[in-house]
């Protein structure tokens, strides 16, 4: 005899990342006793500070120096948006060609092709939205040779200048723990960071309105010119899901030494509040723990 049973459709990704957060929200607090304790988190170190002020309001290890992975790339973006006010750039209708070298550095990527000509605004999507490896190559060896040009500099490789002026502003920054190897975060012992200095750069650049934009979009759309002349378009989705969760961005990260890693900006009617989480124990942890620290810090501050 068989049985027929009756069988639900499957939920979506959405959904279940949907109804996990909210299992999140509905059991970690257990009860009043525990209400002034820290969610039990996976991330070896975490900061929750006010954007506006900086004030650390809660942290954890705050201070420990970690790879960062793809979280470099907020840095990135902070060099070629001071570059672009300080020589008078304008994004949407200055073009940046990609190299060989920046089209096959692999991980994350924003299918860029060697001999694609593309308008520096959109690279900053394609850095942040997709993560692309390719845009961050793009961006630091096409600011690196500008930089030099401008400032008259010769012999040094545009490359490792870009670098340099990315390290230059992290201790304009008083970024104490943090030293850049490369542009985009890939595994390198020398890309070090802490959550407390993400959470500085983070306050720093959400001062500005075009960042907030770039890092607030869930997708975006570019038309790109290949070296034979011909168009084609692309879209970008930002791999940030707590877009669909009501916060404003920043950016996620991820390799096999720094672990899951994300900052992240909210805002409620009165206060903002950024978190960084890095080192999480696997990619999922890193949206449930965020929520979780959230909630925990605005059930402390009512």
């Amino acid at each position: 005899m068989k049985s027929n049973h009756l069988r639900q459709k499957p939920k979506s990704e959405e959904e279940r990342f949907a109804q996990r957060l909210q299992q999140v929200k509905n059991t970690y607090l257990i009860g009043a006793d525990e209400k002034n304790l820290a969610p039990r988190i996976t991330a070896k170190s975490w900061i929750i500070v006010d954007s506006q002020s900086g004030d650390i309001l809660y942290s954890f290890n705050e201070n420990q120096r970690r790879e960062i992975a793809s979280i470099t790339k907020i840095m990135t973006f902070y060099v070629v948006l001071h570059m672009c006010r300080t020589m008078n750039v304008q994004t949407n209708n200055t073009y940046a060609e990609v190299s060989l070298q920046a089209s096959l550095v692999g991980g994350t990527t924003a299918d860029l092709l060697k001999g694609d000509v593309i308008s520096i605004e959109d690279l900053f999507y394609g850095l942040m939205l997709p993560s692309g490896n390719d845009a961050a190559m793009t961006l630091a060896e096409n600011f690196g040779i500008y930089a030099m040009y401008q400032n008259k500099i010769k012999g040094k490789n545009p490359l490792i200048y870009f670098i340099q002026e990315m390290n230059n502003k992290a201790r304009e920054l008083q970024m104490t723990q943090t030293t850049y190897a490369n542009p985009h975060g890939l595994n390198n012992k020398n890309n070090v960071s802490s959550a407390h200095d993400v959470s500085k750069l983070c306050n720093q650049l959400l001062k500005d309105e075009f960042f907030r934009k770039v890092v607030n979009t869930k997708i975006h759309f570019s038309t790109i010119q290949d070296e034979e002349g011909f168009t084609r378009d692309v879209i970008w989705e930002n791999t940030n899901k707590l877009l669909y969760q009501g916060f404003k961005g920043i950016k996620t990260g991820n390799t096999s030494v720094a672990g899951p890693c994300l900052a992240s900006y909210y805002q409620t009617a009165s206060r903002s509040f950024t978190i960084v989480i890095l080192g999480c124990r696997n990619q999922e942890d890193r949206w449930s723990e965020t929520m979780q620290l959230l909630q925990w810090c605005l059930s402390q501050i009512q």
